[in-house]
C-alpha cells in the first residue's frame, strides 16, 4: 500500500466533491491518505477514519510528521492534485508517483495545465471531453477515465419512511418542490430559474448550497428559497423532500466538460433529473431527462411533476456508479504505475 497525499485544494468539510470522496475510498482500500486543507488551522491531524488523516496546518505538517511517517513506513508516495496551479507546490512531497485528476477546464486554470500533465505518471478524467483533449494533447501519458459517482454513505438509496425526515427550513405550504443542490456559482442560468418561477403554478423552487463566485441575494430572484450550505450527510432529507431535481447550467466550456455529482445523487433517490444540454449529462439518459431550451426545460419539469417515471432504475444506475466502484478502478492504475 501507498502514502496518497491529497494537496490543499478544497477542505475536508466544504461541499463534498471528488478530492474527498476518492481520499475516503482509497483509505478504505488501505492506503494511508493525507487530505490537507486549504484553510489554515493550528491544530493537530486529525484521523476522521481509519488511514484518513486530515492535515490542517500543512507547513508544520510537512516539516515534521510527514517525513516521520514516510521513515516510519517506508511506504512510496502518490500525489493525487487535481489543481493544475499546485505543479511546482507538490514537489515538496517528493513524491514517487502523481497522478494529475484532471476534473475541469477552467480558463484560469489552462496556463498550468501543460506543465502538470507532463509532469504527471498519469492522468485521469472525469468527462469525455477531457479524456479526449489530454488524449489529443499528451498521447505519451497514460490516461484514463473516471467519471464522478454517487456517495453510498449518503444513504440517498435507501427508501424507507422512516428515513426520511421532512427539514423545518423548506417550504410547508403542500406544494411540490423542485430543487438544485449545488454550488450557486457564474454557470447557473438565472434566466432560466426566473422563468421557471413564472412558469410553474403552485411549485416552489428550492436552492441548495454555498455561494461561488456569485451572491444569490443579489440576484433578486423573489419567490425562489435559498437555504445556503448544508452538511453533506444532511442533504438526503431535501433530495428527498424534492419532485423533481434540476442542474440548469449554462452552456460553457467549463460546463461542457462537467460530469455533475449531483447527477448521481439526485438519481440515487430515484428523483427524476432535468439538466440543460450537457454532453456528459446526454450520456446518463434515459435516466436524466436533457432539454435543449429553456421552453423545453420548464416542459420537461412539467411532465415529471405529473409523470415522475421509473424511480427504481434511477436508484439501480446510482448505486452501480458509485464511489467503490470507481476507486476499484483507480487501484488499478494505482498498482500498475
Amino acid at each position: 500500500m501507498s502514502i496518497i497525499i491529497f494537496p490543499p485544494t478544497i477542505d475536508w468539510s466544504w461541499m463534498k466533491q471528488r478530492p474527498q470522496q476518492l481520499a475516503k475510498q482509497f483509505a478504505r482500500n488501505g492506503h494511508i491518505v493525507c487530505y490537507c486543507n486549504k484553510t489554515f488551522e493550528d491544530k493537530p491531524i486529525e484521523e476522521v477514519e481509519e488511514n484518513l488523516f486530515v492535515v490542517f496546518n500543512h507547513a508544520k505538517w510537512i516539516k515534521s510528521q510527514f517525513s516521520e511517517m514516510r521513515r516510519r513506513t517506508m511506504d512510496k508516495v502518490i500525489v493525487w492534485n487535481s489543481w493544475p496551479k499546485l505543479v511546482d507546490f507538490i514537489q515538496q512531497y517528493n513524491p514517487d508517483k502523481v497522478i494529475y485528476d484532471c476534473i475541469d477546464e477552467f480558463p484560469q486554470w489552462l496556463p498550468y495545465e501543460e506543465k502538470m500533465a507532463q509532469s504527471a505518471d498519469a492522468i485521469v478524467c472525469s468527462s469525455q471531453r477531457l479524456f479526449n483533449r489530454m488524449t489529443r494533447e499528451h498521447s505519451n501519458k497514460r490516461i484514463e477515465m473516471a467519471r464522478n459517482a454517487y456517495d453510498t454513505d449518503l444513504g440517498l438509496h435507501i427508501q424507507s419512511e422512516s428515513d426520511h425526515i421532512y427539514p423545518i427550513d423548506l417550504p410547508k405550504n403542500g406544494n411540490k418542490i423542485v430543487g438544485y443542490v449545488g454550488a450557486w456559482a457564474p454557470w447557473i442560468d438565472e434566466t432560466l430559474v426566473k422563468k421557471m418561477k413564472d412558469e410553474l403554478e403552485g411549485v416552489e423552487i428550492v436552492v441548495i448550497g454555498p455561494e461561488f463566485g456569485r451572491k444569490f441575494s443579489e440576484r433578486k430572484l423573489e419567490g425562489v428559497t435559498y437555504l445556503g450550505i448544508k452538511p453533506h450527510q444532511e442533504l438526503k432529507h431535501y433530495i428527498h423532500a424534492f419532485s423533481v431535481c434540476l442542474i440548469p447550467f449554462q452552456m460553457t466550456p467549463t460546463t461542457r466538460a462537467t460530469n455533475p455529482v449531483k447527477a448521481y445523487e439526485y438519481l440515487s433517490a430515484g428523483k427524476p433529473v432535468i439538466s440543460t444540454n450537457l454532453p456528459e449529462c446526454r450520456l446518463l439518459a434515459p435516466y436524466v431527462d436533457v432539454a435543449n431550451t429553456r421552453k423545453q426545460f420548464i416542459k420537461l419539469v412539467k411532465k415529471r411533476l405529473v409523470h415522475p417515471g421509473n424511480a427504481q432504475g434511477r436508484i439501480r444506475f446510482a448505486l452501480e456508479n458509485s464511489w467503490e466502484n470507481r476507486a476499484k478502478k483507480l487501484e488499478s492504475l494505482l498498482n500498475e504505475i
